[in-house]
């Protein structure tokens, strides 16, 4: 994988994490990658499929390379664990009080 790609799967990777860590949907997200994995190639072409859809809200190539995170192993599990560190972060401050 070239940097250029690795930068902007790390760089969706953090968005979608931030944007289910700060709706707290951690749990439901993380049941859904998991219970789904062997579907996500599918999700992936969903994400391609709808980019008509979304195409006007969301960047295409970020379209284009969440597709990639959702059909890659490596990619998703990268997902799982940003997920997972993000709300750990969010309930850090709430632990120490």
């Amino acid at each position: 994988m070239a940097d250029a790609d690795r930068e902007l799967r790390d760089r969706v990777i953090e968005r979608v994490g931030r944007i289910i860590v700060e709706r707290r949907l951690e749990t439901p997200a993380l049941l859904f990658l998991e219970s789904n994995r062997p579907l996500t190639f599918l999700a992936g072409q969903g994400a391609l499929a709808t980019m008509p859809l979304i195409g006007g809200f969301i960047p295409p190539a970020e379209i284009e390379a969440l597709a990639r995170v959702l059909e890659s192993e490596d990619s998703l599990d990268l997902l799982v664990a940003r997920i997972e560190e993000l709300a750990e972060e969010r309930d850090a401050p709430a632990a120490d009080k």
